[in-house]
C-alpha cells in the first residue's frame, strides 16, 4: 500500500471516528433531555391523580412525603406500592395508595385509592386498565360515575357482607355487563381499607 493510500485511509478512519463521537454526543444529550421530560410528565401525572383522590385539606407536598410498602396479599402485586401522606399543620389527614392492582377481565387494573385519617375513602381512580370499551371501561371516572360510589365509604359504615356486588348478595352496584371488573375493583378497595386499618399508625 502506497503512502498516499495509507494517508487516505487514515483520513477516512479519522472522519468516521469524529462522526462516531458526534453521533454519540447527540444521542447522549437527546436521551438526557427525553429522560428528564418523561420524568417530569410522570410526576405531573402522578400529582394530578393523587390530588384527585385526596380530598382532605392538606398543606404539604404529597409527592415529597411518601413511603413504599409491600403487601401482595392486600395490593395484588409483589412490587412496592407508594403511600403518599397528606398532612395539615404537621397533623396526618390521609394517605393515597398507588398503584393498587386489581385482576380485571382483560388484565390488570391499576388504582389510586385515597383514604382519610379516620379510614373513610376520599376517592378512588383508575390509572390504567384494559377492560372492554363500552362495558368494563365504565370503571374509569371519565366513562361513568360508578367509581364515585366508593366516596365516603369505610369499614365502619359499610358492613363486610356489603363489600361485594349485589349480584353476589352484597350492597354495591356492578357495572352492567362487567361484573368481573366490578368485583375486582371492589375487592382491591376493600383490601386496601383492611391494610390501612391494620397499619395506620406506622404509615404516618
Amino acid at each position: 500500500m502506497s503512502d498516499t493510500q495509507q494517508k487516505y485511509f487514515k483520513q477516512i478512519g479519522l472522519s468516521l471516528f469524529v462522526l462516531f463521537l458526534f453521533s454519540a454526543c447527540v444521542i447522549s444529550i437527546t436521551n438526557k433531555l427525553t429522560k428528564d421530560r418523561i420524568a417530569q410528565n410522570q410526576r405531573q401525572h402522578s400529582l394530578k391523580i393523587v390530588t384527585q383522590v385526596m380530598a382532605a385539606e392538606h398543606d404539604n407536598e404529597l409527592l415529597n412525603d411518601s413511603i413504599t410498602v409491600t403487601a401482595p396479599a392486600f395490593f395484588g402485586t409483589d412490587r412496592p406500592v407508594i403511600v403518599y401522606r397528606a398532612r395539615k399543620d404537621n397533623n396526618a389527614v390521609g394517605v393515597v395508595f398507588m398503584p393498587v392492582m386489581a385482576a380485571g377481565y382483560n388484565g390488570t387494573i391499576e388504582l389510586a385509592i385515597g383514604i382519610e385519617y379516620d379510614g373513610t375513602l376520599s376517592a378512588v381512580r383508575v390509572n390504567r386498565h384494559r377492560e372492554t370499551e363500552g362495558l368494563g371501561d365504565g370503571i374509569d371516572h371519565r366513562k361513568s360515575d360508578w367509581i364515585g360510589n366508593f366516596n365516603g365509604r369505610s369499614l365502619a359504615n359499610t358492613p363486610i357482607a356489603d363489600w361485594t356486588v349485589k349480584k353476589d348478595g352484597g350492597g354495591l352496584d356492578q357495572l352492567s355487563g362487567a361484573t368481573i371488573s366490578s368485583r375486582a375493583v371492589i375487592n382491591a378497595v376493600k383490601n386496601t381499607l383492611d391494610y390501612y386499618a391494620l397499619n395506620r399508625d406506622r404509615l404516618y
